[in-house]
């Protein structure tokens, strides 16, 4: 379902926020940790995906969200990854975004896991073949 087809007001948070973000080719590139949003006249538009601890840690706040944010430093030092709405396809159960930006994308907190845990586990690395 892609909640644009329709004029009526969106719940952001239904439609977009913690949803699974996928390449065309079925690349995981992570979830929806927030929006990036500009004001436009009475509204506002949403202008990027946001993925990344870091982005989490920010719409959450409070100790979890300091927690997350120092753990978020661990991964990476830079600001959350920005995926621009322009880059969706399909909004479905996951997010489908086109396949270059998906490949350029990536979750630091994802990629710690499968160095950290997954890599680790005999035959993960036969997994998918």
């Amino acid at each position: 379902m892609n909640p644009w087809d329709e004029e009526r007001p969106i719940d952001l948070a239904d439609a977009l926020l913690d949803r699974q973000i996928l390449g065309e080719d079925g690349t995981v590139v992570g979830k929806v940790d927030d929006l990036d949003l500009r004001p436009d006249g009475d509204t506002f538009v949403v202008d990027a995906l946001l993925v990344g601890p870091e982005a989490l840690a920010g719409r959450l706040g409070g100790p979890v969200g300091k927690l997350l944010h120092r753990i978020g430093r661990g991964f990476r030092t830079g600001p959350p990854q920005r995926i621009p709405m322009t880059a969706i396809r399909r909004v479905e159960p996951a997010i489908v975004v086109t396949t270059a930006v998906a490949q350029a994308t990536t979750s630091p907190s994802q990629e710690w896991l499968r160095r950290r845990i997954v890599d680790r586990i005999p035959g993960a690395g036969d997994a998918s073949g």
